[in-house]
């Protein structure tokens, strides 16, 4: 299982680095001199998928990615993610940009990170934070998730990529919405 958790980041960052150098590059493979905010490689319309014996794993978008291989990071901006579970879809999540660390696929979301479960739980916060090896993801940040008709609030979390166990950490606030308070809420973010 460990290995099917590490194939599916490891795929994106092959694919990220054998892709075509950054326009300007040299066509002999060697490098230019690069500054602070030059990256190593640049895409438009970026997509990837990864799979483990033959089933999906997650397929990702961005409309925009730069990678830089000295950092070992990549930059995605209007990301989108869906993750399967024995080839269903069980979560989606969206977010303005993110930061794929290369070494050990953590990733860093922020700007109106939303993740939707298939199940039709709803968690919103500006920042997100992935962890590969735990497979969880987390928050210091204020969240807002929305299951049912109950929107609960509150400061920092942890949950699971199905959000099937989200456990808020403080100043948890729970309100009861009604069908229209729902629908305004649920229209109320980028993407929604």
């Amino acid at each position: 299982m460990r290995s099917a958790r590490r194939a599916a980041p490891a795929a994106l960052a092959l694919a990220l680095a054998l892709a075509v150098p950054a326009p300007g590059a040299p066509a002999s493979g060697a490098r230019p001199a690069k500054g602070p905010e030059q990256p190593s490689l640049l895409f438009q319309g970026f997509s990837a998928r990864a799979s483990h014996n033959g089933v999906r794993l997650w397929e990702a978008r961005a409309a925009r990615a730069r990678v830089d291989h000295d950092e070992r990071h990549a930059h995605g901006e209007t990301v989108t993610v869906r993750y399967y579970r024995r080839g269903r879809v069980v979560s989606r999540a969206r977010a303005d940009h993110a930061v794929i660390d290369l070494k050990d696929y953590d990733i860093d979301a922020s700007g109106s990170v939303e993740v939707r479960s298939s199940e039709g739980v709803v968690l919103r916060t500006p920042r997100l934070f992935w962890d590969n090896r735990a497979q969880r993801i987390s928050s210091s940040a204020p969240v807002t998730v929305i299951r049912g008709r109950m929107k609960l609030t509150g400061v920092g979390f942890v949950a699971d990529r199905d959000l099937h166990n989200v456990r808020i950490l403080s100043q948890v606030r729970a309100e009861a919405l009604s069908v229209r308070a729902l629908r305004k809420e649920l229209k109320s973010w980028p993407g929604s």
